[in-house]
């Protein structure tokens, strides 16, 4: 259900609920959260609970505060997974999460176990941080956790935040009419009003995206043109066909749209400028980091990402660097996904990515750029990139990358596996 058909009288409910016991905020944000929460705070010291909770439980930045409380507030915590289709006619992964409310006398306890009955039962156990953003990597067992620590901690290794900034590129409120192809361009006289745009990320095969590229995209039936009616272009309301193209705009009520009905002129999109990196906000198996040498402007589809000033690093570095099992294990566990197994990244969660910090990395470029655009397989730019970490980073050894790899491997998979799994019985 989603949380804005909830009354103001139910969200205040929710609230309370939370406050009650000292999570502020949270108990708003999904409404599974405020039931979950009001069944806890019923529940005598000492009492035992077993809850089937959405699987976003274990990545939703709201769920964060509710994770952290649970490792004060509960013990013997367990947590058991299944395959997609587990339970009939429920539309979404889910999980059963069990504990015991904490009484006066306990010890405190911040252990997890987890039971994954997806082909047959494997258990592990982590001692949970109350600090952890996600619990995405306590997904892992043991071995590997540790090994994804260790990693992370050699030299040779930076957060992506601290070499440069991704951030939401154009919000235009109406991307079917404010980016458009050449065909329509034409046809409406619109050139004068006309920015380069990349419309996806799966238009650049590469990891460079080229003014050649643009060209041919041009020349197709793609988007590769963004609208920009600002004050230093020419009125559009002084060309008729110009003049015709926003009033077919109007006569679909896009002029009604938040987005666009906040502006004013309506038309006139603040647009965003380039970025020297571009990263898709949504990706099925990765996101691809791509040195936009075409310029082109993109939508909020796709973020925008610009070199520090104190970076010693060039785009080029960054683009050829990204795509090794360490960092898109970072992926994995910093971001969140959704029904399908989409996953996606926040800028908050890309700046805190783990990659190699090496000026290295621009010379191997050209090499991982046709790797990218010629080789059939997802896997092939992953590995050729993994045989040069070591090159990179003092420190990793053979066993270490392994590990690395196998959980990569299998958050990946345990994430779009949903893709495949049926959330519902069609007999029903």
């Amino acid at each position: 259900m989603r949380f804005q058909f909830v009354s103001a009288e139910d969200k205040q409910h929710a609230l309370a609920i939370g406050a009650k016991l000292g999570i502020t905020g949270a108990a708003v944000s999904n409404l599974w959260i405020p039931v979950f929460l009001l069944a806890l705070q019923r529940l005598a010291p000492g009492g035992v609970f077993s809850m089937i909770l959405p699987a976003e439980f274990l990545t939703g930045v709201s769920a964060g505060r509710v994770r952290s409380w649970l490792l004060e507030a509960c013990l013997d915590l367990t947590i058991d997974l299944f395959k997609p289709g587990s339970f009939p006619t429920v539309l979404q992964e889910v999980l059963i999460l069990t504990g015991r409310k904490a009484s006066a006398a306990d010890e405190a306890s911040n252990a997890v176990r987890f039971f994954d009955h997806n082909g047959g039962t494997h258990h592990w156990q982590h001692d949970i941080s109350p600090a952890a953003k996600t619990w995405t990597s306590y997904l892992l067992n043991p071995e590997q956790e540790a090994a994804f620590t260790q990693v992370s901690r050699l030299e040779g290794i930076t957060r992506l935040g601290a070499e440069a900034r991704f951030t939401v590129s154009t919000v235009t409120g109406a991307n079917s009419f404010f980016c458009v192809d050449t065909s329509t361009v034409e046809h409406h006289d619109l050139k004068q009003w006309t920015l380069p745009l990349l419309p996806r990320t799966r238009y650049a095969k590469g990891l460079t995206y080229t003014a050649t590229e643009h060209f041919e995209l041009a020349e197709s039936k793609a988007a590769a043109w963004m609208l920009s009616f600002d004050a230093g272009r020419p009125a559009p309301s002084q060309h008729a066909r110009a003049t015709s193209y926003l009033t077919q705009g109007e006569s679909a009520e896009l002029n009604e749209r938040f987005k666009c009905r906040v502006r004013t002129p309506w038309f006139r999109v603040p647009v965003v400028q380039p970025g020297q990196l571009l990263m898709s906000k949504r990706s099925n198996l990765f996101p691809r980091v791509i040195v936009n040498q075409a310029g082109v402007v993109t939508t909020d589809t796709i973020y925008r990402g610009q070199m520090l000033s104190t970076s010693s690093l060039t785009p080029n570095d960054i683009a050829a660097s990204f795509h090794n099992s360490l960092t898109l294990l970072t992926v994995e566990t910093n971001g969140r996904s959704f029904g399908g197994g989409v996953l996606e990244l926040v800028p908050s969660e890309i700046s805190s990515l783990m990659i190699p910090a090496t000026r290295d990395a621009r010379t191997q470029l050209d090499k991982l750029d046709r790797v990218a655009r010629t080789d059939p397989s997802p896997e092939a730019l992953i590995e050729a990139t993994d045989e040069l970490l070591p090159t990179w980073i003092p420190g990793l050894t053979p066993d270490l990358l392994h590990l690395v790899k196998e959980a990569r491997g299998e958050l990946q998979q345990r994430r779009i596996i949903r893709s495949h799994g049926k959330f519902y019985d069609e007999s029903v």
